[in-house]
């Protein structure tokens, strides 16, 4: 009897503590995966902010006479920067130098344009915003005439320094941003020692590229709008007669061009037509599907090769074709969805020299 007692007061005290240790662990399990959960949709969340729509072509002019997006801080010395621009004959150049402002200062404090080490090799040399401009513009129109007048390796210069040109020059000729990457970790390696230079942006960790600021092009060039103008030719073919993506009529709900969205500043690199997830997507004439498939802020994407330009066809709920596969003018590519960063189902509808690159405004080809 006092056997049998013993044994069932240890089965009680096992059980007892077979369900304590299951509480723990389901309590374990539960903040491992409401970890997990926070950890995708952070994920996500960066993706959208930082997906591939809003990666900056390097095939494309920027207007750098139209479509400035900086503060009323900058722009209060917009006289002052055209005017000694003049001087050097870059009048031209005036709202390019007042979005290297923004991202310099914002228009803030007495050294606006950030001058100070082009005057006297250290910072904090400069009282008033007036010498940093005059200061500024001729750091900018010197490096801009050693770039031969390319944009994007005059940005990159006016941060990283004229040994970037140099650098450039003795690998292709040509800005890219694997090359500001690869001079940025060459300089850091040499420079780290002093413990000046830090990491700023989760980029500049991820490569060891903690010399300048890499992503400069982008920040400045976000503040004016790309522009891509298709070639005679190309206009030519685009005019000569592009199905509709939609059997329905076309009706635009967000156009080309600069926007806002979700708060943000936002490039739209295409148009934007309404639809259901009932109406199907067709292509605007026969060519090569070189994308089907998911793609961060586009949701399901579909981009199709024709003679001398690229169309792509946003947001759908289905995709309907594959990549690499022969497809005629009006054939239905997939479905109207509200995939990828996307607040309402419709089609987001672009046309493009390269595959990420060179957008070009729609509205016209379809009379709008």
């Amino acid at each position: 009897m006092w056997a049998a007692a013993k044994r069932t007061a240890r089965f009680a005290i096992t059980a007892k503590w077979q369900l304590a240790t299951l509480k723990w662990r389901l309590i374990l399990l539960g903040i491992a995966t409401l970890v997990l959960f926070l950890v995708i949709l952070v994920v996500g969340i960066l993706d959208t902010l930082t997906g591939v729509q809003n990666e900056l072509p390097t095939d494309v002019t920027f207007d750098t006479a139209g479509g400035l997006q900086v503060s009323d801080q900058v722009l209060q010395y917009r006289a002052l920067v055209e005017s000694e621009l003049t001087k050097h004959g870059l009048a031209e150049q005036t709202n390019l130098v007042l979005a290297l402002m923004m991202q310099e200062s914002g228009g803030r404090g007495n050294d606006p344009m950030q001058a100070s080490e082009s005057k006297c090799g250290r910072i904090g040399c400069i009282s008033s915003p007036e010498e940093s401009i005059v200061y500024g513009v001729e750091h900018f129109a010197s490096v801009f005439e050693r770039a031969n007048r390319d944009v994007q390796l005059t940005l990159q210069s006016y941060n990283f320094g004229g040994g970037f040109i140099d650098y450039v020059q003795e690998n292709g000729g040509r800005y890219s941003k694997e090359l500001a990457i690869s001079f940025s970790q060459m300089m850091y390696q040499r420079v780290k020692h002093t413990g000046t230079y830090r990491c700023h942006r989760p980029s500049a960790v991820q490569h060891g590229a903690c010399y300048g600021d890499i992503e400069y092009v982008d920040a400045v060039l976000k503040y004016l709008a790309p522009v891509a103008v298709a070639d005679g030719g190309i206009m030519k073919e685009l005019l000569s007669g592009l199905r509709s993506p939609l059997a329905i009529p076309l009706n635009v709900t967000s156009r080309f061009g600069w926007r806002v969205v979700f708060g943000q500043r936002d490039n739209h690199t295409g148009i934007d037509f309404s639809c259901t997830p009932s109406d199907t997507i067709h292509a605007v004439k026969s060519g090569t599907v070189i994308y089907s498939g998911n793609r961060g802020p586009y949701g399901n994407l579909v981009q199709v090769r024709h003679d001398n330009y690229i169309t792509a066809y946003a947001h759908l709920s289905r995709l309907g074709v594959q990549t690499g596969q022969q497809i005629e003018a009006g054939q239905a590519l997939g479905y109207c969805g509200t995939t990828g960063r996307s607040s309402g189902n419709h089609l987001h509808f672009e046309i493009k020299t390269g595959e990420w690159s060179g957008h070009i405004d729609p509205a016209p080809v379809f009379g709008f």
